[in-house]
């Protein structure tokens, strides 16, 4: 732990630095390359921004820039010719002690709070992000700069306009003085200070006894504790004459929903998702993945109650209000609606190969432990079959499985 950690009494903890929005800010930004940057590149970048921000002077930048020229990146060139920059400092534990007790200015660094090349830094203040206007560059530009330093440190930043702040709040910059007490109202703090991680997301049939209480854990922290149904209402007898899918985010249960098979059609219902994974888009994604499940079983359509206030959500998957009746249930009103499919190509018919129809459900195209067994063959168990089951030569006996 440095020395900043244990005067603040902060340990710096394993986890994810920034939150899901910025992941997917960054995954659609056009991926041009970064660089280091020219000393005329930085000054020419600079002349456009000071005609809107007030930035530290050139002599500032000049003794940065003496120090150690890798702190200033850009991008390679748009098509219309723009470029963006960031510019970030490597403090030593002087100048984290400085930024945090507000004695830093960006205006005009002190030189000597400044880690040298080969020395580590104790934390990391980006001084500069020039991207107007281009949100998803901004950020590639910060993971760029995070990739960049060493894992266990804090970043440091300060939102300059509210668009800045707000951009800096969504991916999970906070206010410094939450952790530090006499940080200066204007410092932000990204934590932990690791790599940046892209949070694991799964969404599989809950086939197991232990899924179906996870799948019970979800929906008791979400239905139970947020709408307040009775018990019976929630758990309703229909839990174990249907498909149930269990989405995780890094391994712990996050999001949930089932299916119940009708003649011909398919019923999506009890979706959750718990509080604190609702900006990861699990919503999306379990639902996606339910809509494909239906399709390879050869379901063209597909039935739901949408909460009142949630049928936009639905309708930007595709799914229609069927603008009938109007109802509700546990005292929360409901609207009926409705998603045609077409059947997947490989849609799983009457005739299919009775390998496939015995595998599990939704893996139909892994071998499942009858074919591992068919594929290896067991003597021994055969012989038994036929001494103990009577199973000898045209008299076998016909199972059903």
């Amino acid at each position: 732990m440095s020395n900043i950690a244990r005067a603040t009494g902060l340990e710096m903890s394993a986890g994810r630095r920034f939150e899901p929005v910025f992941y997917r800010w960054a995954d659609h930004a056009e991926a041009r390359p970064i660089r280091a940057a020219t000393r005329q590149d930085v000054a020419e970048i600079l002349a456009v921004a000071r005609e809107v921000m007030t930035l530290a002077d050139d002599r500032a930048v000049d003794a940065v820039w003496a120090i150690d020229p890798a702190q200033f990146r850009i991008t390679e060139p748009s098509a219309g010719g723009a470029r963006q920059l960031i510019a970030f400092l490597r403090l030593n534990e002087a100048g984290t002690a400085a930024i945090i007790d507000g004695r830093f200015s960006g205006r005009s660094p002190n030189p000597a709070w400044l880690a040298r090349p080969g020395e580590p830094a104790s934390s990391i203040y980006i001084w500069l992000v020039w991207a107007p206007q281009q949100i998803g560059q901004c950020v590639r530009l910060i993971g760029h700069m995070d990739d960049c330093v060493a894992d266990g440190i804090p970043i440091f930043s300060r939102g300059v306009t509210r668009v800045s702040s707000r951009m800096q709040a969504a991916i999970g910059f906070q206010h410094a003085s939450e952790l530090y007490p006499s940080a200066p109202d204007w410092l932000l703090v990204a934590l932990p200070a690791v790599k940046l991680h892209r949070p694991e997301i799964g969404v599989h049939v809950a086939r197991s006894m232990e899924d179906i209480a996870r799948v019970f854990a979800v929906r008791s922290t979400v239905y139970m504790a947020e709408q307040f149904p009775l018990y019976e209402e929630e758990f309703d007898g229909n839990d174990f004459c249907a498909t149930h899918f269990l989405a995780t985010v890094d391994g712990d249960p996050a999001g949930c929903l089932r299916i119940r098979w009708f003649g011909d059609f398919a019923k999506i219902e009890r979706v959750a998702v718990r509080k604190e994974y609702r900006r990861h888009r699990l919503t999306r994604q379990l639902v996606r993945t339910a809509v494909e499940h239906c399709r390879r079983k050869g379901y063209r359509k597909l039935y739901a109650h949408s909460r009142a206030d949630l049928v936009p959500l639905w309708g930007s998957l595709g799914w229609r209000d069927m603008g009938g009746r109007n109802f509700s249930f546990a005292d929360i009103p409901y609207r009926e609606i409705m998603l045609d499919l077409e059947p997947s190509n490989d849609a799983i018919r009457f005739g299919a190969d009775p390998m496939l129809l015995l595998r599990p459900e939704g893996r139909w195209d892994e071998l499942g432990p009858f074919d591992r067994t068919q594929l290896g063959g067991d003597r021994g168990r055969r012989d038994w079959i036929d001494r103990h089951a009577g199973m000898h030569g045209e008299r076998r006996i016909a199972n059903v499985s």
